[in-house]
């Protein structure tokens, strides 16, 4: 049986394509980015999606697949950089020339046409000599990447929706998004027909923009961490993400905190994540006006994800009030780390209550629900052990990578089928609605 060639469009970094690939420092960008009032880029050095990579490992497993994997890479020396490691061929780009020339057009012209010329280009040639089957967008919300796949005819296009933006949700939070931005993830939801998602306001949201939409139920893997020792703990709670920012939640863990201190004095909370200067200066006043200089101890955002895994088992519980994630992978990792968790309600989970407790829930916002629930998990071990076990046996049902990356096959097979043959495709596969009832937000 010939292999199904799937080309993704995504973007991640992690150590095994790093060593594969000639990355430079960004010192001379930061400087100018610093002269100009930017804050830095990252060190192209930084693990960030492990989703991804998680994937791709379940996917060198499979006999019947030829995958190519198409992803920005800052600090990539070349403009285009080509491998194959372990079956998988990879296709790296260098998104920073394609921003440059963005600006100079914009100078030059005042309002240039089309925005990332050099991605879409570099992508569009990427894909003419792959010749896919099917394409993957792994989210529509980056639009450096995200606006390769308005380019792509001819070939079904799935996009697995990561982070949507333009939904009734993030509006309540007054979570403010380029308009660029949001016209790049309209365009998509109008131009592809076949989407992934394991949230009802997602597929809401495809659906009031493209009532033709097919939607497959699709959850995102998880990277399961090793088997780390525990060695003790030194801190109460644990909050931890790639981005330190407030619609992750870090400003509301910290007054939450303040609260849970006037009755455990000693407690202590752990900040795993990276920011610009000014962000961490602010939150740093935040922490000194509530007293918390002796309690909060800041941890930088670890380059391999491994390491970080090993910092967060210090912590008793993850403190994650995340608002616009369905579920946050951080969220997950720390189920499968097995630390209780305590978090808002998103339009996602609430569904990991829908069988047994596994996570403490509080209505976004609410800062005072947010902290007594911290103490009930310190004032009682009996649900620290309860909520621990019951997560740990959801995470393995729900979160299982072999299964995800399966479903994910079959749907791509589906696809191409309904695409160019016209075949229905299974009911199993679909996104259901009915088993995921609308979160009242």
């Amino acid at each position: 049986m010939s292999k199904i060639k799937i080309a993704w469009i995504c973007h991640f970094s992690n150590k095994q394509v790093r060593e594969k690939m000639p990355l430079s420092s960004l010192w001379f960008i930061n400087v100018l980015r610093f002269v100009f009032g930017k804050k830095d880029k990252h060190s192209p050095n930084i693990d960030f999606a492990p989703w991804i990579g998680s994937l791709i490992k379940e996917i060198e497993r499979t006999d019947d697949v030829e995958l190519h994997v198409i992803a920005p890479h800052i600090g990539l020396k070349k403009l285009t950089y080509t491998f194959e490691m372990s079956g998988v061929h990879y296709h790296f780009f260098q998104p920073g020339l394609s921003q440059i020339l963005d600006i100079v057009l914009r100078i030059v012209f005042r309002r240039p046409e089309r925005k990332y010329r050099i991605n879409r280009f570099l992508v569009k040639r990427f894909l003419k000599n792959i010749k896919p089957d099917i394409v993957n967008l792994f989210g529509a919300e980056n639009p450096r990447y995200s606006i390769t796949a308005l380019d792509i005819k001819d070939t079904p296009v799935y996009v697995l929706l990561q982070t949507v933006l333009a939904t009734p949700f993030n509006n309540k939070l007054n979570y403010t998004v380029a308009l660029d931005r949001l016209a790049v993830e309209k365009a998509i939801f109008l131009k592809a027909k076949y989407f992934g998602t394991a949230s009802r306001v997602y597929n809401d949201c495809v659906f009031n923009v493209n009532p033709n939409a097919i939607v497959f139920e699709f959850w995102f893997p998880t990277e399961k961490p090793p088997d780390i020792e525990d060695n003790g703990k030194e801190f109460e709670f644990v909050f931890f993400a790639n981005q330190l920012t407030e619609s992750k939640g870090v400003e509301d863990a910290i007054d939450a905190f303040a609260i849970v201190v006037r009755t455990f004095k000693n407690a202590r909370l752990n900040i795993i994540g990276s920011c610009s200067a000014a962000y961490k200066d602010l939150l740093v006043i935040k922490i000194s006006d509530l007293g918390l200089g002796g309690n909060i101890v800041f941890s930088s955002y670890f380059l391999l994800h491994s390491e970080m895994f090993k910092q967060v088992k210090k912590a008793k519980a993850a403190l994650l009030p995340h608002k616009i994630d369905v579920i946050a992978g951080t969220i997950r990792e720390a189920m499968f780390l097995g630390l209780p968790v305590i978090t808002y309600k998103t339009t996602g989970t609430p569904f990991l209550n829908s069988e047994k407790q596994t996570v403490l829930i509080s209505d976004i916002g609410d800062i005072s629900g947010l902290a007594q629930n911290m103490i009930m998990l310190l004032s009682s071990p009996v649900l620290d052990q309860s909520l621990t076990h019951n997560a740990k046996i959801l995470a393995n049902k729900i979160f299982d990578n072999a299964a995800i990356t399966k479903k994910l096959l079959e749907d791509n097979k589906a696809i191409i089928n309904h695409y160019h043959l016209g075949t229905p495709i299974p009911e199993d596969l679909l996104f259901k609605p009915e088993n995921f009832p609308i979160v009242d937000i």
